[in-house]
């Protein structure tokens, strides 16, 4: 089928430019340049490789082929996110599709009581890969589709103890996953999407407030308490139900209001607790220049000691594809945290290849 091997073709070309431009690594740390700079918010006006990303229902309402390495920083646990993907709407106005695969290698450290050494600070490896499809399947066109992303993920958080061995400090994921999406397009005045992310293949957090990591042969005391300052308390993979709604005042997708809801029933079930997620956000392409502003409340397990504040903001330079021809979409973004413990700094960037081949 030529979709597909189009999409091939594009993968390897893009992912021999990804091994020149960054030493870096990332998969649950890789969320896309446009997703990052709405501060995780935009689900129901996404498209192309944001929507594989995010949102796969969505893949259908733009024709776009498109190549793009993405590359995502969070500074507090010095994990460094890679990916790419590779998305084609244009070869069948039923069927969409995507592939992509993303890649994390984190080195946050824990400090600990140690019988010998006093307070202690033990460096980690977080290491984590996941492959891709994300297949769009359009039921009425411009107004409804469908999305499913199975996928295969793999994390781990490891050690080396005090004989050179390497341990893991939490249990390993190695599973096969499920995303589902469905998107409504209302006249284009407005896209309503509705989603479930793995529903199958979630996994607990690495720690919680009542289970520590493993700390084997590196001298800790017994029952120390742990400091996680650099290590996030989240669920790589959790169980999620989202729901994103889009307006477009101008009844054009150069301009969108969004608000996005994420509830998690993963990171602090062993609490009884669903961390909910809320997000406002915008985006405005003025020329080609796309700008992108979000903010985003988290709310992390009972009570609102934990609770935190985002804001983030990104622009691009895109360059849509003529037929026949080839065009650009590059990016950058940050989120950063500005209320709440631990403070967080994401950084993305992307450079994009557009295609339009005439067919």
């Amino acid at each position: 089928m030529p979709t597909i091997r189009s999409l091939m073709l594009g993968l390897v070309a893009g992912a021999l430019a990804l091994g020149h431009a960054t030493e870096a690594s990332a998969s649950p740390a890789v969320e896309g340049t446009r997703n990052l700079g709405m501060a995780n918010g935009g689900r129901a006006s996404s498209s192309g490789t944001a929507s594989a990303l995010i949102n796969p229902s969505n893949l259908g309402f733009n024709q776009i082929f498109a190549i793009e390495p993405m590359y995502q920083l969070h500074l507090p646990s010095k994990t460094h996110g890679v990916g790419i993907a590779v998305v084609d709407s244009l070869n069948n106005s039923r069927v969409s599709l995507g592939l992509g695969y993303l890649f994390m290698k984190g080195l946050p450290t824990v400090t600990f009581d140690s019988n010998t050494m006093g307070e202690r600070e033990l460096q980690l490896e977080r290491f984590g890969h996941e492959a891709f499809a994300a297949l769009n399947f359009t039921v009425a066109k411009r107004w409804v589709g469908i999305g499913l992303k199975p996928k295969y993920q793999y994390s781990s958080l490891r050690y080396r103890d005090d004989l050179g061995l390497a341990r893991n400090a939490s249990d390993k994921l190695a599973a096969f996953g499920l995303d589902t999406s469905l998107s409504v397009n209302l006249a284009g005045w407005a896209v309503v999407s509705v989603l479930g992310n793995n529903l199958v293949g979630n996994h607990d957090p690495a720690y919680t407030d009542e289970e520590q990591i493993r700390l084997t042969d590196v001298d800790a005391v017994e029952d120390t308490v742990v400091d996680y300052t650099e290590l996030p308390e989240l669920s790589d993979y959790p169980l999620t139900v989202e729901h994103g709604l889009a307006v477009f005042p101008l009844h054009n997708p150069k301009f969108s209001l969004n608000f996005d809801g994420i509830y998690d029933f993963t990171t602090f079930k062993f609490e009884d607790a669903v961390r909910l997620q809320y997000n406002g956000s915008a985006e405005f392409v003025l020329g080609p220049v796309p700008l992108r502003f979000g903010t985003l409340w988290d709310g992390r397990g009972k009570g609102g000691d934990d609770d935190r504040f985002y804001i983030g903001g990104g622009l691009a330079y895109v360059k849509p594809a003529r037929t026949g021809g080839v065009g650009i979409d590059a990016g950058f973004s940050v989120r950063q945290q500005v209320t709440g413990p631990n403070r967080d700094t994401f950084l993305g960037l992307n450079i994009a290849i557009r295609i339009h081949p005439d067919l």
